[in-house]
């Protein structure tokens, strides 16, 4: 009877984690394939004359927000935070939400952006800034193209 009862108790934990699996492993298994290619977000943030004051590149995915805060030694004064809210807008672009604070000025809005395309817009204010943005899915030639002009190495 002892032998039995081990055996139905074993053959219920088998039949328990096999459901388990069936029901969750293939939801994972599916999950991960339709999770869209991670998003490479060049910037370039330039004054007035056209001088460079911050290019970072920023990897994220959409329906993520992210942040940076910049501080850089190299320019003394220059500090930044940047958010980045991008959401999808279709199969090739994204509406690319920021708030962009630079030097105590704040810069907010929204700008639509394909894959690949470089936009730039003007930021009115005590100090005009240009702010370019280019946004690349991990592995495509958009990707490649913004890591070689950064002089990157490709993975």
């Amino acid at each position: 009877m002892r032998i039995d009862g081990a055996i139905a108790a074993l053959a219920g934990f088998i039949c328990g984690i096999a459901g388990a699996e069936m029901a969750f492993g293939s939801l994972r298994a599916q999950a991960k394939a339709e999770r869209p290619a991670p998003l490479l977000f060049s910037l370039e943030v330039r004054d007035a004359t056209g001088s460079l004051l911050a290019s970072p590149l920023l990897v994220g995915e959409e329906g993520r927000k992210v942040r940076l805060n910049l501080a850089q030694r190299s320019r003394p004064g220059v500090q930044m935070s940047l958010d980045l809210d991008p959401q999808p807008s279709g199969e090739n672009a994204i509406c690319l939400g920021f708030r962009l604070s630079m030097e105590g000025h704040q810069h907010a809005g929204r700008i639509g952006v394909n894959y690949g395309e470089r936009r730039s817009l003007r930021l009115d204010g005590h100090e005009p800034l240009r702010l370019d943005f280019t946004v690349a899915r991990a592995g495509s030639r958009a990707f490649d193209r913004i890591l070689r002009a950064r002089g990157r190495p490709l993975i």
